[in-house]
């Protein structure tokens, strides 16, 4: 884990925050693969695949495949790229729609069963004085709901992506300048090891020592604090910290 004076904690993620696009193809060549084997060839297919329309066509689909079987799984990757490439084409995520994601509920969210998985509603911020709990689904749709329900990549674009597209923020770390807001990384519980890691070490820079689990928040351990900045303090398979041996 980088000290906490670093610039970034070093996901692919950071790197692509304002191409949600590229993120959602990176983060499909990240399930069940490390980023030492998945990185190099998501380099080439991009520059062999730069766009959107450059990977919608049927004529690709072969050369697609080819492209990314080294990672396995390779027709289901094909397919979920394309469906990318095709979705954003004909109907870019944008905040006036959110689409329900029954699959991925966050704290918060309306649990009527009259809620369709994949029901379309507006923005957000037009719920924000509705009473009625059927018609709010603040935490239950989003606006790439129509993309994808897999729950690595929507942490991943939340994390990343959401307060850019929404207009909040022009990064994801958020903007110090605006009182009384919070990043939306501030909000989620991911289950993917290194996004856990990720938001536990941005939590630290803000003081606390965070739950991926609960969302529940301590103050950051002195001892903590310094084992980062040396270099002492790694994550195991779950995304839990631990403070490695000066040996």
């Amino acid at each position: 884990m980088p000290p906490l004076f670093s610039p970034s904690f070093g996901l692919i993620q950071e790197e692509l925050s304002h191409d949600p696009f590229r993120l959602l193809i990176a983060v499909t060549f990240l399930i069940k693969v490390s980023a030492k084997v998945a990185l190099p060839i998501f380099g080439r297919f991009i520059e062999r695949f730069p766009t959107p329309e450059s990977l919608a066509s049927e004529d690709v689909k072969s050369e697609i495949q080819d492209f990314i079987k080294p990672l396995g799984l390779a027709k289901n990757r094909r397919r979920i790229i394309q469906k990318y490439a095709r979705g954003w084409l004909s109907n870019p995520p944008t905040r006036e729609k959110r689409y329900v994601v029954r699959s991925y509920m966050y704290a918060g969210a309306a649990t009527a069963e009259q809620i369709r998985d994949g029901e379309e509603f507006g923005p957000e911020s037009a719920e924000e004085n509705e009473q009625d709990a059927r018609k709010r689904t603040t935490g239950l749709a989003w606006e790439i709901g129509h993309l994808t329900k897999g729950s690595y990549a929507l942490d991943s674009w939340r994390i990343f992506c959401r307060d850019e597209l929404l207009g909040r923020s022009k990064h994801w770390k958020g903007n110090p300048s605006q009182d009384g807001f919070q990043p939306e990384w501030m909000r989620v519980l991911p289950g993917d090891k290194e996004l856990r890691a990720c938001l536990r070490w941005m939590w630290m820079r803000e003081g606390w020592e965070w739950d991926p689990a609960t969302g529940e928040k301590e103050p950051l351990r002195d001892e903590m604090r310094k084992a980062v900045n040396v270099g002492r303090v790694g994550y195991d398979e779950s995304g839990g910290l631990v403070i490695l041996d000066n040996n």
